[in-house]
């Protein structure tokens, strides 16, 4: 009997304190990072990351991206981190290079990489690029099956940036994840 009082006590103790006001809540300012704003104050932005690919197509590969004004570029490497293909945007056109061949490749033949590629536009990857959430409202994918998008942001002086974008098809049979590791804004 006497350690049923015990518990009792200790669990009555437990539902007081976690019901109790936190003084250590932090509160993140939910305004999201703007390329226009970024813009006035950096010419470029520079970075890397991870596009991960699960279910039927297992993969990760690493990239480095660069955007400026006018023209952005994005650089995946094979798993022993050699160049493998390249996404250069110049304005509203893109271009996919297979890096390794050092020739110009078809949308289509990229595609059987990065599946999704075909429905994305220069404005989202260049949204994407510098962390701007506002880049997920452009996309307009269209495809026979489901699809979800979900996101990640991380928060740096006071701003939200994109951090992680998955996209789950196929009932979420597959995924692709686009993880943003690093961003230098110069």
């Amino acid at each position: 009997m006497n350690l049923n009082k015990k518990l009792l006590i200790i669990l009555t103790a437990i539902i007081f304190v976690s019901c109790s006001s936190n003084n250590d809540i932090q509160i993140i300012n939910s305004e999201n990072v703007k390329i226009e704003e970024l813009k006035k104050e950096f010419s470029r932005v520079i970075g890397s990351g991870v596009l991960q690919g699960k279910g039927k197509s297992n993969f990760s590969s690493g990239f480095i991206f660069e955007s400026s004004e006018s023209n952005s570029f994005i650089v995946f490497k094979d798993f022993l981190g050699r160049r493998q293909y390249m996404i250069e945007i110049e304005n509203d056109s893109i271009r996919y290079l297979d890096v390794r061949k050092k020739v110009k490749i078809s949308e289509q033949e990229f595609n059987r990489f990065f599946p999704l590629s075909n429905q994305l536009n220069s404005d989202f990857y260049k949204g994407i690029l510098w962390g701007d959430t506002k880049a997920l409202n452009e996309i307009d994918i269209q495809f026979k099956n489901s699809y979800v998008i979900t996101t990640k942001l991380i928060s740096i002086d006071g701003s939200n940036y994109l951090s992680e974008i998955v996209f789950l098809l196929n009932n979420e049979k597959q995924n692709y994840t686009l993880k943003f590791n690093r961003r230098n804004f110069e």
